[in-house]
């Protein structure tokens, strides 16, 4: 009975909250020290403004650390892009909520950033509206422009684009967490779907960072995410293959929210000097139930507005 009151207590009264942690350190080897320096680093707590402050990616640029993330509040129940600006001591410098994206009127998350030909562009995830949306820098770090929509009809979460033997490739996940693979000759071009064999180290697909290449090898970053347990931990997996007919990945590492006594991780991104990486904790409070309802409110009523 107490253990069924303690269910029923933290299902009305507690909500997950998120937080982004950042370590500095200049000996980073992905992916050979990346679990012992999380493991026996001191991260630092990006200071709390939102309910969410998840989903960060990182550029370093002549001594600042820039964190673009996703800020959500139980307000409007929408997360929006923003910028927090930290110099090379981790001091809190400035927070700029990134404009060009107002017109999109949906929730957005996981703001991908990659360079391509030497310019910024960032694939936002934009699932309520059915689009992948590519966006360009053209003030950075604050102002962007919609250049294309790369897949329309679709409600794909966090987007991961890259190139391998002169394909471009976008790696998705549907919202019953089925991956989904689309290729293209380049970024503007076409993007067309591909059905590969597939060999998977586990059913573990949507996105949890950006790809990298290291020892001649391709990795990529995934989360664990179950029904009842959204964002429990992150796995770096070695890219083997892929071509339009073979996808196989071997797992290297599991992170896990063991890093930090925390309740889930699911984005982790890295330069040469920092890691950033998001993190789960429970919070609570009376006005649960009401944020809850809310924002379920919202959410249907935004699918609506979208359909």
């Amino acid at each position: 009975m107490l253990n069924t009151y303690s269910r029923l207590i933290k299902k009305l009264f507690f909500h997950d909250s998120w937080d982004i942690m950042i370590i500095k350190n200049n000996a980073h080897l992905f992916p050979e020290n990346t679990l012992d320096i999380l493991n026996n680093s001191k991260a630092q707590l990006l200071r709390k403004k939102y309910t969410f402050q998840a989903d960060p990616f990182i550029i370093e640029k002549e001594d600042k650390l820039y964190v673009f993330y996703e800020a959500f509040s139980f307000l409007n129940s929408k997360g929006i892009l923003k910028c927090r600006v930290l110099n090379s001591n981790l001091d809190e410098i400035e927070d700029i909520k990134l404009t060009g994206f107002d017109d999109l009127k949906c929730h957005l998350s996981f703001p991908f950033l990659f360079y391509h030909e030497g310019e910024l562009f960032m694939i936002p995830e934009s699932a309520e509206r059915k689009e992948v949306v590519l966006f360009r820098s053209i003030e950075f770090p604050a102002r962007w422009e919609k250049v294309k929509v790369l897949i329309s009809d679709a409600e794909f979460t966090d987007n991961i684009y890259f190139r391998s033997e002169d394909k471009s490739y976008l790696i998705s996940t549907t919202m019953k967490n089925e991956m989904v693979i689309h290729s293209a000759n380049t970024l503007f071009d076409d993007w067309n779907k591909i059905s590969p064999s597939l060999k998977l180290s586990n059913y573990h697909h949507r996105g949890a960072g950006k790809p990298y290449f290291a020892n001649n090898k391709n990795y990529i970053l995934t989360q664990e995410c179950s029904p009842g347990c959204y964002g429990k931990s992150v796995y770096i997996k070695e890219l083997v293959n892929i071509t339009s007919l073979s996808f196989e990945e071997k797992l290297i590492a599991n992170i896990s929210p063991l890093i930090n006594q925390s309740a889930g991780i699911h984005t982790l991104n890295f330069t040469d000097s920092y890691i950033v990486y998001d993190t789960k904790n429970l919070s609570f409070s009376l006005f649960s139930p009401l944020k809850k309802i809310s924002y379920k409110f919202l959410v249907r009523y935004r699918k609506q507005f979208f359909a």
